[in-house]
């Protein structure tokens, strides 16, 4: 990733955190019954984006395997994964939206970063799965 794009999504991680955390909260409160497992998963889904966002390929790939164990461990099938990585993905691109709906210019660069981290993350989720 290019460095306007990584400054550019460390700037996400700093402004889209709180929303990002509710709708993860809220997508694994809904996917998991066991509140134990709901926190555990939300906190290492957070950590999976907290690395991404930080431009911290190794450390998204090292939690995104932790967060399949953990995932596994609860009995969640694993398609959830790419569910619950919409739904952050989702809520980013929706505050980019509403926050810079009077710089297009700025929003597009944004939503560059957005899509760069996701598939990066792509990248990670398959390698997790694999081991």
């Amino acid at each position: 990733m290019r460095r306007d794009h990584l400054l550019l999504a460390a700037d996400i991680l700093v402004w889209a955190e709180p929303m990002v955390r509710d709708r993860i909260d809220a997508f694994w409160a809904d996917a998991a019954r066991n509140s134990d497992a709901v926190r555990a998963i939300a906190d290492q889904h957070w950590r999976v984006w907290r690395c991404a966002l930080s431009g911290l390929s190794h450390g998204a790939a090292s939690n995104r395997r932790d967060l399949t164990l953990l995932v596994r461990a609860a009995s969640i099938a694993m398609d959830s994964l790419g569910d619950a990585d919409e739904a952050v993905i989702d809520e980013i691109a929706e505050v980019i939206v509403a926050r810079f709906r009077r710089s297009p210019l700025l929003a597009k660069e944004y939503t560059k970063a957005l899509v760069l981290t996701a598939a990066g993350l792509v990248v990670a989720r398959r390698a997790a799965e694999a081991a």
